[in-house]
């Protein structure tokens, strides 16, 4: 019984704080676990701590083992490059928002890999958010970069803009700061309970939500790795059925998964490529999780996505893999002589039936990369980029989708025309074989050539831009449809006519083809059929059950609406 009551929590201390890092329930376990993350140079300690309850309760705490040591200083501390923010925060609370913590993240990585806290931490957590302020020039830097880029268009003064960003900083600091000296609940049961219980005690300037967050960042800064975090928050999510309660734990995910925590998720790789792929996978939940270093914590995560109730974290893996797919780094390094083919994997993953995975995003990131991909530079090499990058999809018609997205993307400010000159390889296709791919069924060909035509519709480009276009696609549908005898074949004059007449309905219901001339060609069909005389009285030949002929004929009139032919 005495075992049973006894536990071994082994804690480490990083920049001079301790924090656990797991509870074993074996003394010689929890010894060799300390030692192990002893291994790690920038460790400064490791403890085990026996905890054994009384029968009354109480908990008796004994130190097995101890070693701490001097780590030396790594020098100073900056923020890292970037070269791109949100649209400004006009009040303070604008900088609790997922993109102002996704900057943040980017801004302070260095920091925050080495202290192992999140946004969420920094900002709901005086002590932590103090910390900040006091390391090397982290905050000044991080200010100026964020009112430069935000201002560099002319968009107001540099220095104005750095004025008003500290005035927020102040006022998030002094909120953590009184809720610093607040006496809150423990997060003990379910993030629910703890923020149903502060809900009584918000006020003005501190509402629940900030108060939950706050009991969370101070559970939360006692875990001192990216999985332990991580294993934390999921767990809390898989447990609480509170949809608000979900969406802000949501958010703290997407904090952690900002870390470099990804790359033990992940598992290991072969390459950037199979590792970005890995990172959509994640994204919608589908990533098999046999090689992923972080266990339970993957499983949980990976469900939790499948069911669709992370949506800021996989926002946040989306762009993880977006910015990896623009970056410098080589999709395979291993072997540079497969770079085209690593980059052709990429597109495999990206590519889906109805468009490209993420839309502009996607469009932008491979076009990006493909700037690196071939030898021109400059306005030349942003030529080639994109069309190398057409001709990577599957075909012309993909190409369409993909000359779409990308026109919507940051990457068509200075390439429209461009973009709009590519559409001469859809000008200069006069058959079904040259527009889709010749190993898809006539159905599938049909379909591919129907989304064309709709995303040429709904894209950005200019009304005659997008008529030239989209009427080459139809006159190419309406010559597959003659040529291979597509109506003719459904209408078959030796069937019957209810069958005759369904199955030119449920073609024409079948969104295989776009408003046009080849389906004003298919319509015909129809109604010539609906004209002839009697034609209710033919179509339920056969059928000597009146109630059930009149149900045949409901139904027949219902498809005839989804198939656009009236209510």
């Amino acid at each position: 019984m005495a075992a049973e009551r006894t536990s071994y929590e082994v804690q480490v201390m990083r920049d001079g704080r301790w924090g656990a890092e797991s509870f074993l329930e074996d003394e010689k376990t929890a010894v060799a676990a300390a030692r192990k993350y002893l291994n790690d140079k920038k460790c400064e300690g490791a403890k085990v701590l026996r905890n054994w309850v009384r029968s009354d309760g109480t908990v008796v705490e004994k130190e097995v083992f101890c070693e701490t040591r001097s780590v030396k200083d790594d020098g100073p501390v900056r923020i890292a490059q970037v070269d791109s923010v949100p649209a400004k925060c006009e009040v303070p609370d604008d900088y609790f928002g997922h993109e102002s913590r996704a900057v943040m993240n980017r801004l302070f990585r260095n920091y925050m890999e080495k202290a192992f806290v999140t946004p969420t931490e920094l900002m709901h957590n005086f002590k932590e958010f103090k910390r900040l302020q006091d390391k090397d020039t982290l905050l000044p830097s991080a200010v100026d970069r964020v009112a430069f880029l935000q201002t560099k268009d002319g968009e107001g003064d540099s220095k104005a803009r750095r004025e008003e960003i500290y005035k927020s900083v102040d006022a998030v600091s002094a909120r953590a700061r009184r809720a610093d000296g607040m006496k809150l609940p423990k997060l003990n049961g379910s993030f629910s309970e703890v923020y149903r219980a502060v809900s009584d005690m918000a006020d003005a300037d501190t509402d629940a939500d900030y108060l939950a967050m706050v009991v969370l960042s101070r559970d939360l800064v006692n875990l001192r790795s990216w999985v332990g975090k991580l294993d934390r928050l999921c767990r809390l999510a898989v447990e609480d059925g509170d949809p608000h309660c979900l969406e802000l734990l949501d958010g703290v995910i997407a904090d952690v998964l900002g870390a470099n925590v990804v790359q033990e998720i992940l598992g290991w790789q072969p390459n950037l490529a199979a590792a970005i792929g890995r990172l959509f996978d994640l994204a919608e939940g589908m990533m098999p999780v046999e090689s992923s270093e972080a266990g339970e914590s993957t499983e949980m995560l990976n469900a939790l996505l499948r069911e669709k109730k992370l949506p800021a974290s996989r926002l946040c893996l989306i762009d993880r893999a977006h910015r990896q797919l623009k970056s410098p780094n080589p999709l395979n390094r291993s072997d540079p002589s497969k770079e085209l083919e690593a980059f052709a994997q990429v597109v495999q993953r990206i590519v889906t039936p109805n468009g490209l995975l993420f839309g502009p995003e996607s469009a932008d990131a491979l076009t990006t990369r493909q700037t690196k991909l071939v030898v021109e530079g400059g306005a030349a090499g942003r030529r080639a980029a994109i069309a190398a990058t057409f001709n990577a999809m599957p075909d012309r018609a993909y190409g369409v989708i993909y000359l779409c997205d990308l026109a919507a993307s940051e990457f068509a400010a200075n390439t429209a025309d461009d973009i709009v000159a590519m559409f001469d390889r859809i000008h200069d296709t006069v058959s079904i074989g040259q527009l889709c791919q010749r190993n898809l069924t006539p159905k599938e060909r049909m379909i591919r050539a129907t989304n064309a035509h709709r995303a040429i519709m709904g894209s950005v480009f200019p009304g005659d831009i997008k008529a030239q276009v989209a009427e080459r696609i139809d006159t190419i549908l309406e010559r597959y449809l003659i040529d291979e005898q597509i109506v003719e074949k459904l209408d078959h004059h030796e069937s019957p006519l209810r069958d005759r007449a369904v199955r030119l309905v449920q073609f024409c219901a079948a969104g295989v083809l776009p408003e046009g001339k080849a389906m004003t060609r298919a319509r015909t069909r129809i109604l010539g059929l609906l004209r002839q005389q009697n034609f209710d009285s033919h179509f339920v030949e056969g059928i000597s059950d009146p109630a059930k002929a009149q149900k045949a004929l409901r139904d027949f009139h219902q498809l005839l609406v989804r198939a656009g032919f009236g209510g």
